[in-house]
């Protein structure tokens, strides 16, 4: 094995946007994170400067055992095949997520990323056009490491969990002349059409009033169909040519849980987090409601905590909700429960439900009433075209029926 290799590595600078923030390292039990005194002595006074919402700048170390990586870094791991074939690629048990980190960093979500070499990742080249290339080349080029080739993405992996989210395929790209970061996704056998999927209700999202990360259905040289999702976590900065970071959390990470658990956090949980860690609670919590009732009524089921996340914006060090992002109906697909429990539930969700929870919450009944009112008229045109997608006709007519039911319970 080559110097430098993922599990070889011990110990990793952590760097926040272009600053090294701290050391990353391997213990005999866990891991453990400490600032850098340079830097804190620096950002002491900025709360935006800390590598986490749940990691302060202080001058103690931060420590876990038992597992390898503190929730935060954890987070940072990418999801899906990606994630399986990356531990493949550098045969590593899916425990041991310090290697599986150091592999796939060049290209982390937010602002924060590692090195273990002090220096910024190589980023892969540019595409010219995304007509002229095979999207499955595109992946198994994004978790090549050392010398190996990377497996392909339609290997069989045992013991992976039954949702979407464990086998879809996401990673970073780049287009010259754009000056735009994306992430590109693609449809994994087991679950036809799922990128046209997204395409159309990430759409109609947008059309029913929610701030969406723009997304654009694209096909390779090959017919393959992809969607292409401007990345909310880079902007680009004309005066130096460059794009920088913000910072971004998601749900699992600002409260402190490990990716496991994305299923098992309910929606009071990521309120109650909102509500401590943004800057204008309510406004935000209001958000998630919208998020969570359009996620309902299309038959959403692998909405998940780690598809609700914070960002800081930079300047203004304002924390809120991110754009949404991964909105499909996982009807076709079998699955007609919200991931996401409303005060323990996960199906037969009234307009009733929404209110009392944003009662909780500190949002007047007619606030969230009137929310769902401007969220339910326009879905009901968007559903009648759902058979845009692709689907057959039976299965376009569940999710019709599925959506024009919920529509009615969640405004009457």
């Amino acid at each position: 094995m080559q110097v430098g290799a993922p599990k070889e590595i011990a110990q990793a600078k952590v760097f926040k946007g272009e600053k090294m923030a701290g050391i990353l390292s391997r213990t005999q039990n866990g891991a453990l994170f400490e600032y850098d005194p340079l830097y804190f002595d620096e950002a002491r006074n900025d709360a935006t400067r800390a590598v986490a919402y749940r990691m302060p700048l202080t001058s103690r170390r931060y420590s876990c055992s038992g597992i390898n990586l503190h929730p935060f870094f954890a987070g940072l791991l990418p999801e899906g095949l990606r994630l399986e074939a990356l531990q493949s690629q550098i045969k590593s048990s899916r425990d041991d997520m310090f290697s599986i980190l150091m592999a796939s960093r060049p290209d982390i979500i937010g602002d924060v990323w590692i090195s273990d070499t002090g220096k910024t990742p190589k980023k892969p080249k540019p595409i010219a056009k995304l007509e002229e290339v095979l999207f499955d080349d595109l992946f198994q080029s994004s978790i090549r490491a050392a010398n190996r080739s990377a497996p392909s993405h339609d290997l069989t992996i045992a013991g992976i969990q039954g949702k979407i989210s464990a086998r879809m395929i996401s990673f970073p790209v780049k287009i010259r002349s754009r000056n735009h970061e994306y992430i590109l996704k693609l449809t994994p056998k087991d679950y036809p059409l799922l990128v046209e999927n997204e395409a159309f209700f990430m759409h109609m999202a947008w059309s029913c009033g929610l701030a969406t990360a723009p997304v654009k259905l694209v096909r390779d040289r090959g017919g393959n169909a992809g969607l292409l999702v401007r990345r909310f976590d880079r902007i680009y900065d004309r005066p130096t040519k460059r794009f920088n970071r913000i910072h971004q959390e998601d749900a699992c990470q600002f409260l402190d849980r490990y990716p496991a658990d994305k299923y098992r956090i309910g929606l009071s949980e990521i309120a109650a987090g909102i509500e401590e860690l943004s800057t204008a609670p309510v406004l935000e919590i209001l958000e998630l409601l919208k998020v969570t009732a359009f996620s309902y009524l299309i038959g959403n089921g692998d909405m998940h905590a780690k598809n609700i996340s914070l960002i800081t914006e930079p300047g203004t060090g304002r924390v809120r909700l991110s754009p949404a992002y991964d909105l499909l109906s996982t009807v076709p697909y079998g699955d007609l429960r919200m991931a996401i429990r409303m005060e323990g539930r996960d199906d037969n969700l009234k307009l009733r439900d929404f209110v009392a929870f944003g009662e909780r919450f500190g949002l007047r009944p007619t606030v969230v009433q009137q929310m769902l009112d401007k969220l339910c008229r326009p879905a009901r045109a968007h559903i009648g075209r759902v058979s845009q997608i692709g689907f057959e006709k039976k299965v376009t007519e569940q999710i019709k029926k599925l959506a024009v039911k919920r529509i009615e319970e969640l405004t009457h």
